[in-house]
């Protein structure tokens, strides 16, 4: 056998084995730059806060502080700059996706060189010696069609790995959407606000400063009053004036924020409007899961404007609601609540009321959709996901 190798070896031309070493380096240099990267592709694969992420960035902190003796540490940005920092960052995945795509390109490219142009050049020394032709190019092509299928496989794989780890921040027209829809919902947040201190201002003006003044009043009549009769009567009327002011002012502190929603969840926060409502309400389902506060509180509102709505506009008989947990196509939880009337319909989404609860959800992300033909009654939907 060696004597074999030796007399095929004696009849390779010069050039020919020049040409093999140069492209057993090729192939060397190749896999040793793809395989450099491989920190990169960890980066691009693992989450942020896994431990391969963890290694690869105390892997580059030792680099830069061996050979350029730097210091880093892992930049957060701040809060009121998140967007500003959102975009750059975006920008920077962009150009490491495709730099890793390369990467993994330039080993797969390596692999393929090694069979490739090993056949390509073993076919030209065979051409030299024994001319097997058919034998060679058989090779040769299989050799080019299986290189091909598997970077043209690895490419797309990648492509999609890569994806689905930053594919909001690689959409610019998605991001310029999303930075328009926050500003759009920011802008709405500020007048649901203004909206909700006016209401207080008039539930303040309209019945607790009226009552506040009438037992003022009622004081002041009975301090001139000199029959003790008299006196003892408006005191009486004073202490049922004071009884009315303090239920008075538990209704407002009440519609602006219930106390029983963070001392004992959404269901106890609920009795009431449910009880006082005029309107008989089933409550067809509540789930147990309580989600996160800001949610809970949306959630209580949604109810609570849509139930006030049937009082004064829909002109139903009954209604129902229903609050559960739901997941979306990412997995994520969703707080679903749906309220439903009987009445005659026609519920205008631009009405004070409902255009402030749909500012409010979409502060958190989330959608209400209002579903209310003439005469069909009103189905109100609202989706909001708890992170």
């Amino acid at each position: 056998m060696k004597a074999l190798f030796r007399g095929i070896e004696s009849r390779v031309p010069r050039e020919t084995k020049q040409l093999l070493r140069r492209w057993w380096l090729t192939v060397v240099g190749t896999l040793v730059g793809g395989l450099l990267a491989v920190p990169l592709i960890i980066a691009a694969v693992a989450k942020p806060e896994s431990k391969a992420s963890g290694t690869v960035f105390r892997w580059e902190r030792a680099r830069q502080r061996r050979y350029f003796g730097l210091e880093f540490e892992v930049a957060t940005a701040p809060r009121s700059f998140f967007l500003i920092s959102a975009l750059v960052t975006a920008a920077a995945f962009v150009a490491v996706s495709y730099m890793l795509i390369a990467s993994v390109l330039m080993i797969l490219g390596a692999i393929i060189q090694l069979f490739v142009g090993g056949f390509a050049i073993i076919s030209f020394i065979l051409w030299t010696t024994h001319q097997p032709a058919l034998q060679v190019g058989l090779l040769y092509g299989l050799a080019n069609t299986v290189g091909a299928v598997v970077l043209a496989e690895a490419t797309r794989w990648l492509q999609r790995k890569i994806d689905e780890q930053f594919f909001d921040v690689q959409q610019p027209r998605t991001a310029e959407a999303r930075i328009s829809e926050l500003l759009t919902t920011r802008a709405g947040v500020v007048l649901a606000i203004d909206e909700e201190r006016r209401r207080i201002e008039r539930d303040i003006h309209d019945g607790v400063q009226q009552n506040a003044v009438s037992l003022s009043m009622l004081i002041a009549r009975a301090r001139r009053a000199e029959e003790p009769e008299r006196v003892a009567a408006l005191l009486d009327d004073a202490f049922a004036q004071s009884r009315r002011l303090i239920d008075e002012m538990r209704e407002v502190a009440w519609r602006t924020y219930p106390a029983a929603l963070d001392e004992h969840g959404l269901k106890t926060a609920l009795e009431p409007v449910i009880r006082n409502s005029p309107v008989p309400v089933e409550v067809l389902e509540l789930s147990e899961t309580r989600p996160p506060r800001p949610v809970e509180a949306a959630v209580y509102f949604v109810i609570r404007e849509a139930l006030t709505n049937v009082v004064k506009h829909a002109e139903a008989s009954s209604a129902t609601l229903s609050v559960t947990t739901v997941f979306d196509s990412k997995r994520r939880a969703l707080a679903k609540v749906e309220v439903s009337d009987n009445g005659c319909g026609g519920a205008s989404e631009e009405g004070g009321g409902l255009k402030g609860l749909s500012r409010r959800v979409a502060a958190l992300d989330g959608t209400l959709t209002i579903r209310s033909p003439i005469g069909g009654g009103t189905r109100i939907e609202a989706e909001i996901p708890y992170a």
